[in-house]
């Protein structure tokens, strides 16, 4: 996967920003194409990290244990970043001086702190301003950066990485067609064996097992499979089990591995039995997500598409209440990311944002609907990325 790292830096210098200290392990990965095994496993600031400059000319600094770092001279490729290693418990040895029972000299034990700091001096960030990922690292991490580098000016870059994820670039975007697919046909194989007594288990256990099978991604964690008044509140698969006048609903997605890129798609079938008005709420949330997507092109204002499916619903269902409907995605951990889809939100529509556009209502005790799907934006307009499923059975 290709470094990000350029367009990063230019988001750096127009905030007047000299160099960052990048933690987190998605934005690791973001910066330098690649990430760390051990970082992803624990999330664990210091595990792996990446000092850039602002400067293009300044090549970023990859930070990873000992035990890794073969692996990420490895993975940089054309040597784009410097790689260093700190020391760790591991302890790898040369087969000739276990064979021979002779005894190496160690090396100085050096932790990810010291070769962070000596990165940052390097750089000449000392006495600069340096970017930090303030949602990420704990308090007692910032507290040593602020002891370590007292001329340093620290500011947060946690919502400058959003921004910059929030616009996708060829590469990302194939990415996302990938485990979108993925994502599409498990729950297209869902909607094969929904019916009258099949379980919440079940219709979750058919999605998982053909993820995993395509070798590609895995089953987000947060997978939610629901049926009548199971979808009325935020809850992982349980007993349920689909009865007549049920809402079957699901809520859920793949994860990309250690690319972390991740999806998010809703259905919400209504079975036989139901109530007339039922089936006519369902065509009303559908009708008004396929508006949004209709409306939405390079150049729109996000809350217009807010206005135009809220009203809608609304218009029909004056108690209809939702904050947003929809929102960017990206890397995670987090599904839901700036710019969300609401009545404040007035950036522009660009092409290459990943969308999850949904139009849910929640009915307390009674049933859940969500009607979302992946949407990229291009150059002329939106294309669904999750278009299989059926929003009818």
């Amino acid at each position: 996967m290709k470094s990000k790292q350029n367009k990063f830096k230019k988001l750096l210098r127009e905030n007047g920003i000299d160099g960052a200290i990048v933690s987190s392990p998605e934005n690791v990965h973001y910066i330098l194409g690649f990430g760390g095994h051990q970082h992803t496993v624990s999330r664990q600031a210091g595990f792996t990290l990446a000092v850039m400059s602002a400067d293009e000319k300044v090549k970023t600094h990859g930070i990873t244990m000992d035990f890794e770092y073969p692996t990420f001279v490895k993975k940089n490729e054309n040597n784009i970043h410097i790689i260093k290693p700190y020391t760790t418990w591991v302890g790898v040895r040369q087969w000739s001086d276990l064979v021979n029972a002779t005894v190496p000299k160690e090396p100085d034990f050096v932790n990810s702190f010291e070769v962070m700091l000596e990165s940052i001096k390097e750089m000449d960030l000392e006495n600069k301003v340096i970017g930090l990922e303030l949602d990420y690292l704990p308090i007692n991490y910032y507290n040593q950066l602020k002891e370590k580098l007292p001329f340093a000016e620290f500011r947060n870059i946690s919502d400058l990485f959003i921004f910059s994820r929030s616009v996708k670039t060829k590469e990302e975007i194939e990415i996302f067609k990938t485990i979108c697919k993925v994502a599409d046909y498990g729950f297209y194989e869902v909607s094969k064996i929904v019916g009258i007594g099949t379980t919440e288990k079940e219709m979750s256990q058919c999605f998982k097992e053909y993820v995993i099978k395509s070798g590609v991604c895995v089953p987000s964690s947060w997978s939610m499979f629901s049926t009548g008044p199971n979808g009325a509140r935020l809850t992982i698969p349980e007993d349920g089990v689909i009865e007549k006048g049920h809402v079957v609903k699901y809520d859920a997605g793949v994860n990309a591995a250690f690319d972390f890129y991740t999806t998010d798609t809703s259905r919400a079938w209504v079975m036989e039995g139901a109530e007339k008005e039922l089936y006519k709420l369902k065509d009303r949330l559908y009708e008004a997500q396929r508006k949004m997507i209709e409306l939405a092109k390079p150049g729109i204002p996000i809350n217009e598409l807010f206005n135009t499916g809220f009203n809608y619903v609304k218009e029909k269902y004056p108690a209809y209440k939702r904050g947003h409907l929809g929102h960017s995605i990206s890397m995670g951990p987090q599904t839901a990311e700036e710019p969300y889809i609401n009545s404040r939100e007035t950036r522009l529509l660009e092409a290459g944002m990943v969308l999850a556009m949904e139009v849910p209502c929640y009915i307390d005790d009674f049933n859940g609907f969500n009607i979302e799907d992946m949407v990229l934006i291009t150059e002329t307009g939106a294309e669904v990325l999750t278009p299989k499923t059926p929003h009818y059975i």
